[in-house]
């Protein structure tokens, strides 16, 4: 069960992701979500820096083709994601995608893992799930609730693709080939002369600070990612993805502590009634989830 713990410390670190992410996106320092998935998807190329290790070894077709599609579907994932986080609220977004992932994520292990959840795993499982969507009040139009439901099929797809190719390699050569998986996967953007001149500009124009928080944050996604990628491999894959509801108590606990100073992000959270007994009742069905997993 260490695993859980490894979930837990890179879902507190995802939490103050999702925020500086929110930031970047609404204050047009990027100038569109598809900008900001290219850098993110580019930026998982540092994986090259594995190769003078010898841990990583020639590619089979099976871990190519597995690699494909993880680097594809976390890409439509985050591109989904990020074009809801371009709309609306990040304390509605994140929630719902992340219910909506451990869902699907069930779903697919079930289908191409043959795994099954039984006894307290299936109840926890189910207490998580709905702790995460009640982190959300679901204000969304018909657009961004495609965006969202798109986002955590991806993401569960995603993960579950990442299971199967840690299971057919060893972990530091699947991680390095699905991280290529991503580079693949944006790579073809760059065909269109009009998003070269867009992806350059927005590299041209943005300010340093711009800059030092994109690399801060996608330094901090990476080092959440890897540790989730690592729980996945010890780990059942659902559970990993139900534990996510935990991200949003963080991002409540922060909420308490800088709602002064960041009003517009965290105002109706801690001050209005309504929300605050949803949290509440969120949080409290997260940790229930939590205590079923451990007796």
């Amino acid at each position: 069960m260490s695993w859980i713990y490894l979930v837990l410390l890179a879902q507190f670190i995802n939490a103050a992701v999702v925020l500086l992410d929110k930031f970047l996106l609404t204050s047009k320092s990027i100038a569109r979500p598809l900008v900001y998935v290219f850098y993110v998807s580019m930026l998982s190329g540092v994986a090259v820096l594995l190769l003078p290790l010898g841990i990583v070894s020639w590619p089979t077709t099976q871990i190519i083709w597995l690699s494909l599609v993880t680097g594809g579907a976390f890409t439509f994932s985050v591109y989904f994601l990020y074009n809801s986080l371009f709309s609306t609220d990040a304390s509605d977004v994140a929630p719902a995608v992340g219910a909506i992932t451990a869902l699907a994520t069930l779903f697919f292990s079930f289908l191409f893992l043959d795994n099954a959840l039984t006894g307290n795993f299936l109840f926890g499982f189910f207490f998580l799930v709905v702790g995460t969507a009640l982190m959300s009040y679901f204000r969304f139009n018909r657009r961004i609730t495609g965006y969202v439901l798109l986002a955590g099929v991806f993401f569960a797809l995603s993960a579950v693709t990442v299971k199967i190719l840690f299971n057919v390699t060893p972990f530091w050569n699947g991680f390095f080939w699905s991280r290529l998986g991503n580079v693949a996967a944006v790579l073809p953007l760059l065909f269109w002369p009009a998003n070269r001149q867009l992806f350059w500009r927005n590299i041209l124009v943005a300010t340093w600070r711009t800059k030092f928080f994109i690399l801060a944050s996608k330094l901090m996604a990476g080092l959440a990612f890897l540790l989730t990628l690592i729980a996945i491999k010890l780990g059942n894959v659902a559970l990993v993805n139900a534990l996510v509801g935990t991200q949003f108590v963080f991002i409540l606990l922060f909420a308490l502590i800088f709602t002064k100073k960041f009003p517009g992000y965290f105002y109706e959270t801690v001050h209005h009634h309504t929300a605050v007994m949803q949290k509440i009742l969120a949080t409290l069905l997260v940790v229930a989830g939590y205590f079923l997993l451990f007796i």
